[in-house]
């Protein structure tokens, strides 16, 4: 796929969250069962222990989610002590460039504390600045990016994400992400297929390559998101791009009605 091509691709998936972002949210409220893996893994250290909080990168935040999440499960593992409410367990940095949407959103408690701001991760990428010196933080335990690399329609950038990932996490810290591999279920393939197929008709678009397809939203007719459905050869491809500074400790699928629609990879910093 071109740049040019790309560049619209990521303007009509910008517009769909403009658009849709309320009702969207309403539908991503319940967290994704492949996170209960992920923090088994990043947050086996007792966190009261700590001296200090736990710093975690949301990249591509959206509603939340996450944070809540994360904000259940310290109550678990917690199991009724008191924590230290001086500072949080949790600080959370939060980045993405929908702010409607991430105002749907919100998280209780003093456990978590969400730090967001506004970036136009996309934007970043096609003007080829150096992303990771664009997060604003560093030395986090554990950075993820959940429900966003299928929207990055150039490999390459896909590359820069996950390495500015890496960049931000300290030596032993974990990685987190998710790549959506929709074509494990038939149902969504056909819808993805047939979608697409009507989509670059009435947009005029062309130059669409293996797994790219465009998807609509409920009985809406004029807007679309981009999504990429992931092949484990890209999956390795992404791996091998930043083994020399992560190893892989996890790759497992989960999720969607059929268990096995995102693709997770586990990463610990060297």
């Amino acid at each position: 796929m071109d740049e040019t091509t790309a560049r619209k691709l990521s303007r009509l998936t910008w517009l769909f969250y403009e658009q849709v972002s309320p009702s969207f949210s309403q539908t991503r409220q319940a967290p994704w069962p492949g996170w209960d893996t992920v923090l088994d893994i990043a947050l086996s250290a007792n966190l009261q222990a700590r001296q200090d909080s736990y710093h975690l990168l949301d990249l591509a935040c959206g509603n939340l989610r996450f944070e809540r999440y994360c904000a259940e499960r310290m109550q678990e593992q917690l199991q009724g002590a008191v924590p230290d409410v001086r500072q949080p367990l949790v600080v959370a940095h939060a980045l993405d460039d929908c702010d409607a949407l991430v105002e749907e959103g919100s998280v209780e408690g003093s456990l978590v504390q969400v730090r967001y701001r506004h970036l136009d991760i996309a934007e970043e990428l096609f003007a080829g600045h150096d992303l990771a010196s664009r997060l604003g933080v560093e030395s986090c335990d554990l950075s993820v990016c959940f429900g966003f690399m299928h929207h990055l329609a150039l490999p390459e950038h896909r590359v820069r994400v996950l390495e500015a990932l890496v960049r931000a996490t300290r030596p032993g810290g974990y990685v987190a992400l998710s790549l959506w591999q929709l074509s494990n279920s038939a149902r969504l393939l056909s819808k993805a297929r047939a979608t697409t197929a009507s989509a670059c008709a009435q947009l005029g678009i062309e130059g669409f390559g293996q797994g790219d397809y465009l998807l609509g939203w409920q009985d809406c007719t004029d807007v679309w998101r981009y999504c990429h459905d992931f092949s484990e050869d890209e999956v390795a491809d992404l791996l091998l791009a930043v083994g020399d500074r992560a190893c892989e400790v996890a790759r497992f699928s989960a999720d969607g009605a059929t268990g096995n629609l995102n693709r997770y990879l586990v990463l610990q910093v060297r």
